[in-house]
C-alpha cells in the first residue's frame, strides 16, 4: 500500500484522473487503518491488563482470561475485515482499469529537463508597466554587476533564486531589455520536460552566434526555471568558453542549484518580495486602473489583510487584484471579505486564480515523495506562525515521516529534510525568541510558511485527509471521514468573521470537535488557550495518539495529566505555557516518549528515568535525579539543575548520545564533585552545545582533560579565574558566550581570535574586568560575523576597534546601561552591515554612538551603508 501511495506521489500529477485519486484515498485510509490495527494489538495484547492479585485471584482469574480471549477474537475479526477491504480495493483497481503504466513519473525525476528557446530581443515591452513595480532597483543593481568590467573576459553565470511567483522571469527579461546595447546576441531558454542537451543547445548557440566573427561572439542567455543540478550540468557543458565576456542568467527556485550554477556567492541574487508600499501600488493599479488611483476607505482594511496574505508575491497580488477588478466600488465589501477569508477555495474554483495556484503547486509537485508529507504537515500551524525548528523536527519524527538513513540519527535526517525545503524556497527560515531561566533571552532557529503556500498546503492536506482543521476560517465543521490529525485554531476576533457568536457556538457544539470520533486521532495540536475543557476531558479517548502539543493551552489542568499518562503510544509531548504544576508518577509508563517539553517550572518525579527512548527533556529548574544514566537515548537536557551530587555528575558521562546540555550548578557541591563533572564532560564525545551556570565559581572547568571534540556552542555564566586552556582545542566552535566571568580583556580576545570557525561572540554583563576592551590589529578573527556586547557594570568603559581587527564582522550589537561608555573605531570595521543599539533614549553613550554611525554612513557609498537599528527601553 505504501509503495502504491509513493507511486502516485511520484507520478505526473496531470496524468492522475478522478478515479485514480479516489482509489488513492481508499488505499491511504486502508493503510492508516492497518497501522491502527497494529497499534491496537500492542495496546491490548502485547501490553496486557494487569492480572488479578491475591486474595481474589480464584474468583477473578476466569474473568481475566475471558476478557483476554474476547480481545483477541475482536482483533482477529478486525484483521479479517481489513483483509476483505484490501481485496475489494484491489479488485476495484482492476475493474476500473487503474494501471501503473498509465501513470508516467513526474518530470522532477528526469535527469534533465527540456528547453524551448526564444530570442529575448523578441520579447518587447507589451506587458503592462505595473509588471515591473518594485523591481526597478533590483534590475539596475544586477545590470551593473553583469556589465562590470573586471578584466576577466571568461564566461560568468549569474543566478536569480526565489520562490515561485516572486517574478524571477520578469526580472530576467527586463534585464535583457535593459542590456540590449551591451549584448546584442540574446536568448531566453525556458526549461521544461524532454530536453535534448546536444541538439537543443547546439541549435541555440548557433542562433546567438550566427553571422558573427569569433572575436565578437559575446552573448547573454537566460536559462529559466532550472529544477536540478544534473539539468544545469547538462546545459553547462555545452556552453562554449570563448573569452568574450559572455553572460548566463539562471533562474531557479532552489538554492543549491543557484550555488552550483554560480561559482561565487556574489553572482547569486536572491530576489526580494515587494515591500508594503509597492504591494499597494501594484494592487491598486490592477484593481482601480491607474498607478495614482486610491482604494476606498471602506476597503482599505480588507486590502491590507489580502496583501498580508500575499506576502509580497507579485503573482499573488496581480491574480487576486484581477479577480477583484470588477468589484472596485465601496459597496463591494462583502465580496472582498469573501475573497480574503477563502483564498484557498477561491484558487480552486475561480479561473482568474488558477494560474497562481498552478505556479505555487508546481513547487510542491516537484518535491520528492518523502518531503511532500513533511510539507503537508505544516498545514497544522496557523497563518504567520513562527515554528521552532526542534519542535517541528521532533513532530515529524514522532509521526513517522522521517526515514532511517545509515550512519545518521533520525533527527539528523529530519534536519536534512528541513534544509532541503528551505533550499527549495518552500519554507522560510526565521528566528524565535527563547527565554531561559538561567540565561539571557536568545534567538532560536525557526521557520515559517508563506501564507499563499500555506493555503495550498491546507487544500492538499484536507483533500488527503492528512490534517483536519477546526477554528478560524475553517469554522466548527466536522471533517469528512476519520480524523487522523486534529489541529484546533483560535477563533478570529475580527467581528466580520462571525456576526452571531451565539449561533456559531451552538453550531460548534453540535457539529464541531465535541461531536467527533477521536479514537483514530494520532496527533492533537491546540492553538486556542481557553474554552476547551470538554475536549481536554476527553483526552482519555485518544488511545492511538502519538503527538500531543498543547503549548499555551491555559485550560489544561493537573487533573488532565492522568489522562495524558495513559496515552501509551505517545512520542511527543509539549506543555510549554500551560498552568500544570506537577507531573504524575505515571509519566514513566509512556515508554515510547521521545520528546518531553514542559517549559514551565514544576515538580518532576524520578520515574521519568524509566523513559529509555526519551531524546529531548526540557523542564525548567528540574533537579537531575539518580538513574539519569539509564536514559541512554538522551540528546538534549535543557534548563536542568545539578545540586552538586557526585552520583548524578558521574551518570552524565554515561549519556553517549548527549548533544545539548544546559545545567545550573546549585548548592555547595561535594568535595570530589568538580573532578567527576569534568571527567563526565570529557566522556560526552557527541556534545555540540554546553551551557554552564554557577553563582559561585566555574573554576572546575579549568580541569577538563579532553573536551568534547565536536563542541560548537559554549556558554559560561559565572566567575572564573582564567580562560580555560582546553577551549583553544575546539576547532568547530562557532558560538561563544560569557557572563559574570570577570576575565582580563586581552586574555579574552587573544584566546578567542584563534578559533577558525568562530562566527558569534557574546560578552555579557561583567564578562571583562579591565577598563578597556580593545580588538587589536593582531586579532584576526577569521570567521567572526556577529559581536554582541552588553556594556553594563563597571567595566569596560571603553570599547575600541583597531584598524584591521575583526575584518569580517557584519553585525554589532551594543546594549548600554546608565554608565558612561565610549565606542571607538567603528569606522575600522570595513565589512560592517548592521548595528543594533539598545538602552534608554536619554543615554548619552547611546546617542554618541548613534551620531558616530551617522557620520560613518556619510563616508560610505550607497551600496555599503550600515543599517542602524535602535531599541529604546
Amino acid at each position: 500500500m505504501n509503495a502504491f501511495l509513493r507511486m502516485i506521489s511520484e507520478a505526473d500529477q496531470s496524468a492522475i484522473d478522478h478515479l485514480v485519486r479516489e482509489w488513492e484515498k481508499q488505499v491511504r485510509e486502508l493503510a492508516y487503518d492497518a497501522e491502527d490495527c497494529a497499534d491496537t494489538y500492542w495496546l491490548r495484547v502485547r501490553r496486557p491488563m494487569a492480572p488479578p492479585q491475591l486474595p481474589h485471584i480464584i474468583v477473578k482469574w476466569p474473568k481475566y482470561q475471558l476478557e483476554k480471549l474476547l480481545l483477541r477474537r475482536t482483533l482477529a475479526a478486525y484483521v479479517k475485515a481489513l483483509l476483505a477491504r484490501t481485496t475489494t480495493v484491489s479488485e476495484r483497481r482492476v475493474h476500473y482499469g487503474n494501471d501503473r503504466a498509465a501513470l508516467p513519473r513526474s518530470p522532477w525525476l528526469a535527469p534533465v529537463s527540456a528547453a524551448a528557446s526564444v530570442s529575448a530581443n523578441a520579447l518587447g515591452r507589451d506587458d503592462p508597466d505595473d509588471q515591473f513595480v518594485g523591481i526597478r532597483e533590483q534590475v539596475d543593481t544586477l545590470a551593473e554587476r553583469i556589465k562590470a568590467d573586471d578584466d576577466d573576459r571568461s564566461l560568468k553565470v549569474f543566478s536569480i533564486v526565489g520562490s515561485g511567483g516572486l517574478g524571477k522571469t520578469t526580472l530576467a527579461v527586463e534585464l535583457c531589455r535593459q542590456l540590449e546595447a551591451d549584448f546584442q546576441r540574446q536568448a531566453l531558454v525556458s526549461v521544461s520536460q524532454a530536453f535534448d542537451g546536444g541538439k537543443d543547445m547546439k541549435g541555440l548557440m548557433a542562433t546567438v552566434q550566427a553571422d558573427c566573427e569569433p572575436e565578437r561572439r559575446w552573448y547573454l542567455i537566460v536559462i529559466d526555471d532550472v529544477w536540478s543540478i544534473p539539468a544545469w550540468e547538462a546545459i553547462r557543458v555545452r556552453l562554449p568558453e570563448n573569452k568574450c565576456s559572455s553572460r548566463i542568467i539562471v533562474t531557479t527556485r532552489i538554492e543549491t542549484v543557484a550555488k552550483a550554477s554560480s561559482v561565487s556567492k556574489d553572482l547569486v541574487h536572491h530576489i526580494k518580495p515587494l515591500d508594503l508600499d509597492d504591494s499597494k501600488k501594484l494592487f491598486v493599479k490592477r484593481v482601480f486602473g491607474s498607478m495614482g488611483g486610491t482604494c476606498p476607505d471602506g476597503l482599505k482594511d480588507i486590502m491590507d489583510s489580502i496583501l498580508k496574505k500575499c506576502g509580497g508575491l507579485p503573482l499573488a497580488i496581480v491574480s487576486i487584484a484581477s479577480l477583484l477588478a470588477s468589484y472596485n466600488s465601496a459597496e463591494s465589501v462583502e465580496m472582498w471579505i469573501k475573497v480574503s477569508n477563502s483564498i484557498s477555495s477561491q484558487m480552486e474554483s475561480h479561473p482568474t486564480l488558477e494560474g497562481m495556484r498552478q505556479m505555487i503547486t508546481l513547487s510542491y509537485d516537484y518535491l520528492p515523495h518523502h518531503l511532500k508529507a513533511c510539507m503537508m504537515y505544516l498545514s497544522t500551524f496557523p497563518e504567520d506562525y513562527v515554528i521552532a525548528k526542534d519542535r517541528l523536527l521532533y513532530r515529524w519524527i514522532a509521526e513517522g515521516l522521517v526515514a532511517e538513513k545509515r550512519g545518521l540519527t533520525l533527527f539528523d535526517v529530519a534536519e536534512e529534510y528541513l534544509n532541503e525545503l528551505i533550499s527549495r524556497n518552500m519554507i522560510q527560515p526565521d528566528k524565535l525568541r527563547v527565554t531561559r531561566k538561567t540565561l539571557q533571552a536568545e534567538m532560536g532557529e525557526a521557520c515559517r510558511v508563506h501564507d499563499m503556500m500555506l493555503e495550498v498546503m491546507v487544500s492538499k492536506s484536507q483533500d488527503a485527509n492528512f490534517v483536519s482543521l477546526v477554528g478560524r476560517q475553517y469554522g466548527g465543521r466536522s471533517p469528512c471521514g476519520k480524523v487522523r490529525r486534529l489541529s484546533v485554531h483560535a477563533n478570529d476576533d475580527n467581528e466580520r468573521v462571525s456576526q452571531n457568536k451565539g449561533v456559531e457556538q451552538r453550531y460548534h457544539a453540535r457539529h464541531g470537535i465535541e461531536a467527533m470520533n477521536l479514537q483514530q486521532v494520532r496527533s492533537l495540536t491546540i492553538f486556542q488557550s481557553e474554552g476547551l475543557e470538554k475536549l481536554l476531558n476527553r483526552l482519555g479517548e485518544f488511545k492511538l495518539l502519538r503527538v500531543l502539543d498543547l503549548e499555551d493551552c491555559k485550560a489544561l489542568q493537573d487533573k488532565h495529566m492522568r489522562y495524558v499518562c495513559r496515552l501509551y503510544l505517545l512520542r511527543f509531548l509539549r506543555l510549554t505555557g500551560t498552568r500544570i504544576s506537577e507531573m504524575p508518577s505515571e509519566i514513566g509508563d509512556l515508554e515510547y516518549l521521545e520528546s518531553l517539553d514542559v517549559g514551565s517550572r514544576m515538580y518532576m518525579l524520578p520515574t521519568v528515568t524509566k523513559l529509555h527512548r526519551l531524546e529531548r527533556l526540557r523542564v525548567p529548574w528540574w533537579t537531575l535525579p539518580w538513574g539519569l544514566g539509564n536514559m541512554k537515548a538522551l540528546r538534549e537536557v535543557d534548563w536542568a539543575q545539578l545540586k552538586g551530587d557526585v552520583q548524578v555528575a558521574r551518570e552524565i558521562g554515561e549519556l553517549q548520545q548527549l548533544q545539548v546540555l544546559y545545567i545550573t550548578v546549585v548548592e555547595e557541591p561535594e568535595e570530589e564533585f568538580s573532578g567527576v563533572l569534568c571527567s563526565s564532560l570529557s566522556k560526552t564525545c557527541a556534545l555540540r552545545s554546553l551551557h554552564l551556570y554557577s553563582g559561585r565559581t566555574l573554576d572546575s572547568l579549568l580541569h577538563v582533560s579532553s573536551p568534547p571534540p565536536l563542541l560548537q556552542h559554549l556558554t559560561m555564566m559565572g566567575p572564573i579565574s582564567q580562560f580555560p586552556d582546553w577551549i583553544s582545542s575546539l576547532k568547530h566552535l562557532a558560538e561563544f558566550s560569557v557572563e559574570w566571568a570577570k576575565l582580563a580583556a586581552d586574555q579574552l580576545l587573544y584566546s578567542l581570535c584563534k578559533f577558525p570557525s568562530l562566527q558569534s561572540i557574546r560578552l555579557g554583563m561583567r564578562s571583562c574586568r579591565d577598563r578597556e576592551l580593545v580588538a587589536r590589529t593582531t586579532h584576526s578573527f577569521r570567521a567572526l560575523r556577529i559581536l554582541d556586547l552588553y556594556l553594563a557594570g563597571e567595566h569596560p568603559e571603553v570599547v575600541e576597534f583597531e584598524q584591521g581587527s575583526m575584518t569580517k564582522l557584519e553585525t554589532l550589537l551594543l546594549k548600554f546601561s546608565d554608565k558612561e561608555r565610549r565606542v571607538v573605531g567603528i569606522d575600522n570595521l570595513k565589512s560592517l552591515k548592521e548595528v543594533k543599539l539598545s538602552g534608554w533614549e536619554n543615554n548619552p553613550s547611546l546617542q554618541r554612538a548613534l551620531q558616530q554611525l551617522k557620520e560613518e554612513n556619510k563616508n560610505r557609498p550607497e551600496s555599503s551603508q550600515i543599517k542602524v537599528v535602535v531599541q529604546y527601553g
